[in-house]
């Protein structure tokens, strides 16, 4: 302080000059600065010895006696970290530990496998076993493997890797009695499980069934099922229960693979009732059947696309592109570009091309009285051209918005003896109905679906 004091004096002619004021202020800072300087040199011990820096790479771990079973901890790399950094502690890496690789998108099997630790011979050793089973340009995101270590002289050495295909299949890679590196390919057997589910509608059919356990694979064949008899868009107000028996194919310890049949449905719909029960009619061939026989299968659909919106009914309005009033002579659906369009009843194309307004087009007649349109499509199915024959359900093409459109939306016209009508109002032509035999057997298998769905209901709730 005694330095700051006689500076400030000696030169105070200076400090206080109105004209040198800013030359004040840096002779302050400075002195300031010289004075803080000289304190801490003057409190360095020259004779001290300076602690030691320690050297830390990147993403290495940090030195402690025993490690846990984190396969991060006990990784490979613990003996040249520890050269590097002149230190031998004792540490001891777990008996075995496991460590498991997600498969990105852009991976290659082969880089993962690298990445095991596998190298040299090991790596091409496995690569050569795996593709016997396997053909590695099929891996996909979301797959799995999994590295097996075990401590032999306290080093990390890959004892066995499992490489999860899907649910069902894996293959494990390891060596034999002689040290080669094989691969065996395992698949775990699939059981068919039926379940009951009961619900009431309150959001949406699709939402509350999925609340109820339904798979998505179930629910869409069911909504798919009831396209013939129920709008989805008029006829769901909420309250509404449905009850369904529905099959899944699981492993033997009850991991989920996919959705199988839909057995039985029954939706009421304000007290109206509609069931239908799975049939096989011929081999392999299932269809829904009323239980008096009749197939719950139209002529037509009455909705040729799922999971859309009705955007404009059938009658007058006021065109949203012309801007005057002129005749709809369909329905029109909302839903994302891309969305399937089915063909609404098995048939002929008649076009399937650029059509004025309409933008992509296909008509395609089913019968001598019945013909259908579909307009503004994004792109055509493959193959579909004038003289295809379609079935009922057959993807003829994708929503989109071409012509004269102002959004994302299919076009859907039905034309009976060449004039436009309704699809929601008209009475659609029914499909078959069993007789004799078949329906005797159908009323059999409608009696076990029934005591297979109070059975698995009971069950449950």
């Amino acid at each position: 302080m005694s330095f700051l004091k006689n500076f400030t004096l000696k030169h105070r002619h200076i400090l206080t000059s109105a004209g040198n004021i800013r030359f004040r202020y840096v002779v302050i800072v400075s002195a300031l600065l010289v004075f803080m300087i000289w304190g801490i040199a003057s409190n360095v011990d020259s004779d001290a010895v300076p602690e030691p820096i320690e050297i830390v790479e990147e993403g290495a771990p940090t030195p402690q006696k025993t490690y846990s079973n984190d396969p991060e901890e006990a990784g490979r790399g613990l003996d040249p970290y520890y050269a590097h950094i002149g230190l031998k502690p004792e540490y001891t890496l777990p008996a075995r530990w496991t460590k498991t690789i997600t498969v990105k998108s852009g991976d290659t099997l082969g880089a993962l496998m690298e990445s095991t630790t596998l190298s040299g011979d090991d790596y091409r050793g496995a690569m050569k076993a795996i593709r016997k089973h396997f053909d590695p340009r099929e891996i996909l995101p979301g797959q799995t493997i999994d590295v097996q270590f075990e401590n032999v002289d306290n080093k990390g050495v890959w004892k066995q890797v499992d490489y999860r295909i899907n649910g069902l299949k894996s293959i494990t890679i390891s060596r034999d009695a002689h040290g080669a590196i094989i691969a065996d390919k395992t698949e775990k057997k699939v059981e068919i499980k039926t379940h009951a589910a009961r619900t009431v509608v309150k959001n949406s059919l699709y939402a509350d069934l999925s609340k109820a356990g339904v798979p998505d694979g179930v629910i869409n064949r069911l909504i798919h099922a009831y396209s013939w008899s129920v709008d989805f868009q008029r006829d769901i107000w909420g309250g509404e229960k449905i009850e369904l028996l529905y099959e899944t194919k699981e492993t033997k310890d009850g991991e989920y693979m996919r959705s199988g049949h839909l057995l039985y449905a029954k939706l009421d719909i304000r007290g109206k009732e509609i069931p239908m029960y799975l049939f096989e009619k011929e081999p392999e061939y299932f269809t829904f059947f009323e239980p008096n026989g009749q197939s719950v299968k139209k002529a037509l659909l009455k909705t040729p696309v799922d999971g859309a919106r009705l955007s404009s009914g059938f009658g007058r309005r006021r065109h949203p592109v012309l801007g005057y009033t002129k005749m709809h002579k369909g329905l029109d659906f909302a839903a994302p570009t891309g969305t399937p369009i089915y063909a609404a009843g098995d048939g002929v194309v008649e076009r399937a091309n650029r059509f004025s307004s309409f933008g992509n087009y296909v008509k395609i007649r089913h019968n001598d009285k019945y013909k259908t349109a579909y307009a503004h499509l994004h792109k055509f199915a493959k193959g579909m051209r004038a003289g295809t024959r379609v079935k009922q359900g057959q993807v003829i093409g994708y929503v989109g918005t071409t012509g004269r459109s102002t959004g994302p939306h299919l076009h859907y016209e039905v034309h009976v003896n060449g004039r436009a009508v309704n699809p929601h109002s008209m009475k659609l032509p029914i499909g078959e109905k069993l007789k004799g035999k078949k329906l005797s057997r159908f009323k059999r298998e409608m009696g076990t679906i029934k005591a297979n769905f109070k059975r698995a209901i009971s069950d449950k709730e």
